[in-house]
């Protein structure tokens, strides 16, 4: 369960900025303040990562690039379907990097890679199909429904969708490994014990 807490750790450091703008924005109803607040929450991290000697996530510099340009054509314009462009963006770079066949093979332990990696890939194109159709969604919503249930919409479907989407893959892995009696560490069982 520690690679499960680990990359659920890190995807919520990453999105920490989008939803916090998103519930800024639903109890204030300000797009200038949930605008400025994720702008400032973005830097924040970046500043906090630097001043630790830690590494930053791409998607955080993604994030901060996409809110910097998008929240500031929001914040100059007024007009708040700019930063609702956001989440477009980075589900369309998310979903091109996940078409790379692979990229699921780091979280795997080592001594499943060989039993798992067809599987992996056939996930990996799932979890780029699902990045592609938030994407697409999305977009439509930023043109038809008003900002308010656009960000009702971010605040709930992305994250329930790729949660859905981590526990129907994680139960068919380990469901795969104790077919193959190989448990999550990599290291042989006997099948059925």
């Amino acid at each position: 369960m520690g690679g499960l807490g680990y990359t659920l750790r890190y995807f919520s450091i990453d999105l920490a900025p989008m939803i916090v703008f998103l519930v800024v924005f639903l109890t204030t109803k300000n797009i200038y303040l949930a605008t400025g607040v994720g702008i400032g929450l973005s830097v924040l991290q970046i500043v906090w990562c630097v001043v630790r000697k830690a590494p930053v996530g791409m998607l955080q510099w993604a994030g901060l690039g996409l809110i910097g340009v998008f929240g500031t054509a929001t914040l100059l314009t007024g007009d708040p379907r700019f930063v609702m462009f956001k989440p477009t963006g980075i589900n369309l770079v998310l979903g091109a990097v996940m078409l790379k066949r692979g990229w699921m093979e780091r979280y795997v332990p080592e001594g499943m890679r060989d039993i798992a990696r067809p599987f992996l890939n056939v996930f990996g194109y799932v979890w780029s199909g699902l990045m592609f159709f938030t994407a697409a969604l999305n977009l439509i919503l930023v043109f038809t429904v008003s900002p308010t249930v656009w960000a009702q919409f971010n605040l709930f479907f992305p994250p329930i969708s790729i949660i859905g989407l981590f526990v129907i893959q994680n139960a068919y892995m380990r469901t795969r490994a104790a077919m193959a009696g190989v448990d999550l560490s990599g290291k042989a069982t006997t099948p059925g014990a």
